[in-house]
């Protein structure tokens, strides 16, 4: 069930919040969020859900031991529970989302001797153990005490909102009192609000520019001249940030409605001035994940190493954030292609690039991010130089592909319209509608229900598309 459909807006979210608000505060509630949780996952998974609640069930017994060893001083049996607990999520994930790349990579090896069967996929895997690792994590450490709840730890684990596709919600900023606070108007309006304009930016924006990007893209690219290749490569890269910051939009909206606070994902990566800025402005809290539990305690623990210390961290971090993004290649080469531009701009670059001026800062980040979406999403390695040739005008300025045979001439308005909301104009409008008195607020509505009329109209008349990174 997408956030975009018609049976989640119409049906599934207007009686969770029937039965999340008519019931009393506390583990009434909670049990309201998991169980719509549950029923949201088994409405697009049923085969898995028993594993899903083997799983809950599996980390709150080994959070418990851990709690219940540190609390009686025995620390080695507590770091063992703890090793048990990663071990077995990563094993899960391993076998769900890796099992078949590293079965290609054994059959080319052995010449095709080993035959292993691949699983099905398992929705919101990736999302779904780092949320258990950092419970695990997070209580080994003493951030936060183990959950003596059932139903507080299930919440964290699987609420809806965030339990296919994020935001990934660290276990020490999970809000105990979940279920305890009143209905607030203001704060469900400002749901709502959030909630539609992550919509817009999926539907009205992100589902109707993939066509021109897969146009580019499904197109043979020694046919592709250097116009059709770059507004193609632009379009894609438009896709992907309203399609993924709409969806974080829907479910910081979501969570606002049931009183829960989520953490920002996206702070418009694309004014960024540095590769460096760009990831501390693009998927926030899978970097923030990463930095807790990878980059600082590496850090510490070689702290006396004089030399690449940090630039060799990045470089793990990001293998594995490319690695953590899906079981092929080109996610492992696109996460080594910003770990190594970021362990440069580590080494000084970084601090030269501040001396140069802003629109050399943009424009040598937003070169090198687009040539990192081509890695992105040609999934094939050979294809990887005949489209970096056409954009770099091998085949000409035009090339055989023209935009006119790929008719994606009329995708341009958009483009520029989504290029400019892609900046913070839209936040700044809205907090200057905040500060007036009431009528801009009502125009601001009133624009809002627009935006939600078309979206239905668009869900209604057009295929459903689901969202990109949920198969992440």
């Amino acid at each position: 069930m997408s956030f975009a459909s018609l049976p989640f807006l119409f049906i599934f979210l207007p009686a969770a919040l029937l039965l999340f608000y008519i019931l009393p505060r506390g583990s009434w509630r909670r049990l309201v969020l998991v169980l719509s949780s549950l029923v949201f996952f088994a409405w697009m998974d049923l085969r898995h859900l028993p594993l899903l609640v083997g799983y809950v069930l599996f980390n709150y017994g080994v959070g418990r031991f851990i709690g219940r060893f540190q609390g009686q001083g025995k620390a080695g049996l507590a770091k063992v529970s703890l090793w048990v607990g990663l071990s077995v999520n990563l094993l899960f994930l391993l076998v769900y989302k890796y099992l078949g790349f590293f079965a290609g990579i054994l059959n080319q090896i052995s010449q095709g001797g080993v035959e292993v069967t691949t699983l099905a996929s398992f929705f919101g895997i990736s999302y779904l153990t780092f949320s258990g690792m950092s419970y695990l994590l997070d209580v080994h450490r003493e951030a936060r005490p183990s959950e003596p709840n059932l139903l507080s730890l299930s919440t964290y684990l699987l609420m809806f909102p965030k339990l296919i596709q994020g935001p990934i919600l660290l276990f020490k900023d999970f809000q105990a009192d979940a279920g305890e606070t009143k209905f607030n108007a203001q704060e469900a309006a400002r749901g709502v609000r959030r909630f539609i304009l992550g919509l817009g930016k999926k539907v009205l924006v992100a589902d109707v520019l993939i066509v021109a990007a897969n146009q580019v893209f499904t197109a043979r690219p020694d046919r592709l001249g250097a116009s059709a290749a770059w507004l193609g490569l632009a379009a894609y890269a438009l896709v992907i940030y309203f399609d993924f910051s709409g969806y974080t939009d829907m479910a910081l909206g979501i969570g606002a409605l049931f009183g829960l606070r989520l953490p920002e994902n996206f702070n418009f990566p694309y004014i960024s001035r540095s590769i460096s800025d760009f990831w501390r402005r693009w998927h926030i809290t899978l970097n923030n994940w990463f930095r807790t539990y990878i980059f600082m305690p590496l850090e510490y623990r070689r702290r006396r190493v004089k030399f690449f210390r940090v630039q060799t961290h990045i470089l793990i971090v990001f293998l594995l954030t490319g690695f953590w993004h899906g079981a092929s290649w080109n996610f492992i080469l696109w996460g080594l292609y910003f770990g190594v531009i970021l362990a440069v701009e580590a080494s000084g670059w970084g601090r030269t690039l501040k001396r140069a001026p802003v629109f050399l800062q943009h424009g040598y980040s937003l070169f090198l991010i687009l040539i990192g979406w081509v890695f992105f999403r040609v999934s094939a390695l050979q294809d990887w130089g005949p489209f970096l040739g056409a954009l770099l005008g091998l085949n000409g300025w035009v090339g055989q592909n023209t935009l006119r045979n790929l008719n994606i001439l009329q995708y341009l308005p958009l483009m520029l319209i989504a290029g400019l909301l892609s900046t913070p104009v839209l936040k700044k409008l809205g907090q200057w509608v905040e500060e007036q008195p009431r009528l801009p607020q009502v125009v601001f509505d009133l624009v809002l229900m627009a935006i939600f009329g078309l979206s239905l109209a668009f869900i209604l008349s057009n295929n459903f598309r689901p969202f990109l990174y949920a198969r992440f």
